[in-house]
């Protein structure tokens, strides 16, 4: 409920190029949220405790994001816009994607672990595998449940409106005729 303000009239180019600089000042402040994130936990001694504002901005923009374009439909559109101008579909992307980062960060744990902590050379290979699997079992799903699942729920909410916008358009056409 608006009281104060009245209906403008927008012209679409000055929207447009208005939503151009909100995005980039939008990535301009995940750009800064990254690097102050990456500042402190390495050339810093803070904790994850002190990074909770950042994270929030990071995470939070991009959920916000999903949601409301699930929810106005446009987001089946995104993915298809994607799909036309891309050599891979985005679902194919966000499971490779999972997959990688999985088995990188894995690896990464895996080799600086088994070196730290292996005091003979098959000690050291034994606790690189060990540690590799056991890495693999959990990041892997973790990975697919944050890319994949939102991603899959977000694509059949934004199906699911659009279905409903078709049906009442649908609707419309046929008392018009009438």
């Amino acid at each position: 409920m608006k009281l104060f303000s009245k209906r403008k009239v927008l012209d679409e180019r000055i929207a447009g190029l208005q939503n151009g600089i909100f995005r980039e000042l939008y990535s301009i402040t995940v750009g800064l949220c990254g690097l102050s994130i990456f500042h402190e936990q390495f050339f810093g001694d803070s904790s994850l405790e002190n990074l909770w504002l950042e994270l929030l901005i990071i995470i939070g923009g991009g959920v916000y994001y999903l949601v409301r374009s699930s929810m106005l439909g446009i987001f089946t559109d995104e993915v298809e816009m994607h799909d036309r101008s891309s050599k891979w579909k985005m679902s194919t992307k966000n499971i490779v994607i999972s997959v990688l980062v999985g088995l990188g960060g894995s690896l990464s744990i895996a080799t600086i672990n088994s070196l730290r902590f292996g005091e003979t050379r098959g000690e050291t290979i034994e606790f690189f595998f060990m540690i590799f699997f056991t890495c693999i079992i959990f990041y892997i799903p973790f990975l697919f449940a944050i890319l994949v699942l939102p991603y899959a729920f977000a694509k059949y909410r934004s199906d699911k409106v659009n279905k409903n916008e078709l049906g009442e358009m649908d609707d419309d056409d046929e008392q018009d005729v009438r």
